[in-house]
């Protein structure tokens, strides 16, 4: 049978990786048998002889009265309708059993464990709960899912690393859809993740309603733009929106048939600029705030700490419980600039009432008295690492996101501890320096680094390291606009981060996940959504010969394991082109294509690469260097201002960039295409701004060689981009004469400390 090219690369890619060896779980024995492809690689995994033909389809057996095995079968049913790995036949002499078994947990409900026996005669799950049902019947399915109709003799005993195996959604900044929540809590169920942590409200949005407080939604719900357009003259509308209660009711039992729990997050004491909008007698402040942010940063807004502030807060937290069934609540606490607290002579009164001795005891005490509240409510409350912050509260469990220092002191004062540092955590930083890359922070979390992360904090002793729950990745939105680049930073990232969580330290292999990662792609694809195939795409590097005739070209993978086939001649790349072993030379004709290879099979997509002295010597913005490394991100102009959504990379506390080793000797002219918006960039994060000096423009763009004190190649003329949306060229004077290869440092130099300015690329003209 002669399949279509791409499905025939689909179908080799099945078999190859189904067959792959999870090498930590076998023996050498066993490493000749095919392996099927789980995400997360289970705890213990043993082949055994023989295969299970389910051809002909299966027949589901459960224990009577057993709703969590029912429950499971459910969930099981609606996923094989959605990517289909067997059949279902009532008569099937197949059989697939729900048995229940003895829980060796102190609480039943807590067992996630079970165990799933294949053999030619048919598949047993057991287990205690719905849990351990649930994740029998998803390892189940991806076994056939990616076994094909013959599915090898297996026996799994499986438990989860952590008992906190988590994901955090930023919705506040930018809203999601209620269908791509949908499609995210199926996703993290089919990678055993079970806590969904749901930022809901922040300075630029409050998504939750709240019905005795109606203009939480009706005023914090809707902000203006963070980017105004300067040129447009239509109206602009409001950006918002939130979820009512009835479907965050439907979200949440969603959630539970998937063993996941929802805990909300409500910010306080800072983070509140919207719902101190939506009722001005909670500010700190005398001149409080009309609307929500329309910019970044850290806000100055705190709630009072006023006793009908309290009650606010109160009521709020009643509804917030009434919704989310959590035994965990989470009251932010991070990022609370003190400033209003200081000025605030009610609030000095109180500190001295009560006897505190600075802002940061404030905080703790007000976070002390809402984690009594919750507490007499039966819940537990979760704060940011801030909450050690003047002392912290007696059962308030930490989550560590600045490092893991925090986590660290927090379990040595025997307090729970959720582990997410931004580095490597953090999902809305970039997955790889490419110039394909959508917008987000920088630098890069790669796949690698999320996989590799070492949770095992070894200043802690073992009845310290037991207050660790689990792991926790998270995606702030303030830079991750459409639905697609938000898909593209969360998959195949919360693959990674589930293999982390889920599987024991000495079961886990970088090379077996990235073997088994091109079936998890199709798999999310099927599914409907747009994973980052980053790991995969091939990196060029060209350095020019002397005389621009001809370049010197290395390529590379982020995964070591696949190999790299190309062509020179614009044709497409196949399994019979040749293989890249180490650089080499080729002349500026044509176009290079290249393609990562797994096992014989294309992974991810081709790179192209026309080979003109104009299109090498061009550089990204993303693939520049900031002069200054800290608070830099890759951003698009919100609203879009054309089609092309093009992305500038900003550093704002010096727009100031540095393109690495330019062959002066091949330079003609020089354009550099720039952008700018308004300053959104709050408190401490305001850029610096350079005053011009003298006679020279302003604006204007300094271009020096090799540092940016150093020789003045020209100053480039940025008047005509002030005030002006989407991507302006600007064209450089002649340059002054430099001969050999030099960084190029291109300065930003304004008077106007209301505008940031952006850099697009540099397009350096050849001789």
């Amino acid at each position: 049978m002669k399949l279509p090219e791409n499905a025939g690369a689909k179908f080799l890619r099945t078999v190859v990786v189904a067959a792959l060896v999870c090498a930590p779980c076998l023996s050498p024995a066993e490493a000749a048998s095919p392996r099927p492809v789980i995400i997360p690689q289970p705890a213990s995994m043993k082949s055994e002889p023989g295969t299970l033909d389910i051809s002909h389809g299966i027949r589901i057996v459960l224990p009577k009265a057993d709703p969590a095995a029912a429950s499971a079968k459910a969930y099981l049913l609606s996923l094989n309708a959605k990517q289909p790995a067997f059949a279902l036949a009532e008569k099937a002499p197949v059989t697939l059993r729900f048995e229940h078994r003895a829980s060796s947990a102190e609480s039943a409900q807590n067992d996630e464990s079970y165990s799933l026996r294949i053999t030619p005669a048919g598949a047993t799950i057991l287990a205690s709960s719905q849990a351990g049902y649930l994740y029998g019947a998803i390892t189940f399915w991806q076994i056939a899912q990616s076994s094909g109709k013959q599915v090898g003799a297996v026996e799994i005993e499986d438990q989860p690393r952590f008992r906190w195996r988590g994901f955090m959604l930023d919705s506040a900044r930018h809203i999601q859809s209620e269908a791509f929540i949908y499609q995210l809590l199926d996703y993290m169920a089919l990678h055993k993740m079970n806590v969904f942590h749901w930022h809901l409200v922040d300075d630029q949005g409050w998504r939750i309603e709240i019905k005795k407080y109606p203009r939480l939604t009706q005023v914090g719900g809707f902000r203006g733009p963070i980017m105004p357009p300067y040129q447009s003259t239509a109206a602009i509308k409001p950006y918002g929106g939130y979820f009512s209660q009835q479907q965050i009711r439907a979200i949440v039992a969603y959630a539970q048939q998937r063993n996941i729990t929802i805990v909300p997050e409500i910010e306080m004491p800072g983070h509140s600029t919207a719902a101190i909008a939506a009722y001005p007698e909670l500010s700190s402040t005398s001149t409080p705030p009309t609307g929500p942010a329309t910019g970044w940063g850290i806000f100055p807004n705190l709630y009072n700490v006023d006793d009908n502030t309290f009650d606010f807060i109160q009521n709020v937290l009643l509804e917030v419980m009434q919704l989310f069934p959590s035994h965990y609540i989470h009251i932010g606490g991070d990022e609370a600039i003190k400033n209003q607290w200081k000025s605030n002579p009610k609030v000095q009164a109180r500190m001295r009432e009560l006897g505190i001795k600075d802002e940061d005891a404030m905080q703790s005490w007000f976070v002390g008295r809402i984690e009594k509240f919750l507490n007499a409510h039966g819940r537990s409350m979760v704060g940011w690492d801030e909450i050690l912050q003047g002392g912290l509260s007696p059962n308030a469990t930490v989550m560590s996101w600045r490092g893991t220092e925090g986590g660290i002191a927090a379990a040595k004062q025997n307090h729970d501890v959720v582990m997410t540092p931004s580095r490597p955590l953090y999902f809305n930083y970039r997955q790889s320096d490419s110039a394909t890359e959508p917008p987000g922070r920088v630098p890069v979390n790669a796949l690698r680094d999320i996989y590799n992360f070492n949770i095992a904090i070894d200043s802690l002793t073992p009845e310290q390291f037991r207050h660790v729950l689990g792991v926790e990745a998270c995606m702030w939105s303030e830079f991750i606009l459409p639905t697609e680049n938000v898909e593209h930073m969360l998959f195949p990232r919360l693959a990674a981060l589930s293999e982390l969580a889920w599987t024991p330290a000495s079961q886990k292999d970088y090379s077996s996940f990235l073997k088994r990662l091109p079936v998890e792609l199709d798999r999310d694809k099927a599914a409907h959504l747009r994973p980052a195939e980053s790991v995969f795409e091939v990196r060029t590097d060209a350095k020019l010969s002397q005389d621009g005739t001809s370049a010197a070209f290395h390529l590379s993978t982020q995964s070591d394991i696949a190999q790299i086939r190309y062509t020179l001649d614009g044709s497409p790349v196949s399994a019979a082109s040749p293989l890249y072993g180490a650089p080499f030379d080729a002349p500026l004709a044509h176009s290079l294509t290249a393609q990562a290879f797994m096992d014989g099979a294309p992974v991810g997509q081709p790179t192209v690469m026309p080979l003109t002295l104009t299109n090498i010597l061009r550089r990204d913005a993303r693939e520049l260097d900031a002069c200054e490394t800290v608070a830099q991100m890759q951003i698009e102009q919100d609203p879009p201002r054309n089609a092309e959504r093009p992305v500038f990379r900003v550093s704002y506390h010096r727009p100031c960039w540095i393109d690495r080793a330019v062959p002066m000797d091949l330079v003609q002219k020089m354009d550099i295409q720039v952008g700018s918006m308004p300053d959104i960039f709050a408190t401490s994060m305001k850029p610096v701004t350079i005053a011009a000096g003298g006679s020279q423009p302003d604006p204007r763009v300094d271009v020096y060689v090799d540092r940016c004190d150093g020789q003045l190649l020209t100053s480039i003329d940025a008047r005509s981009a002030v005030r002006k949306d989407g991507v302006i060229t600007l064209h450089a004077p002649e340059l002054a004469s430099v001969h050999g290869t030099h960084d190029l440092c291109f300065d930003f130099k304004s008077s106007d400390p209301n505008t940031s300015w952006l850099m697009h690329a540099i397009e350096p003209m050849p001789r």
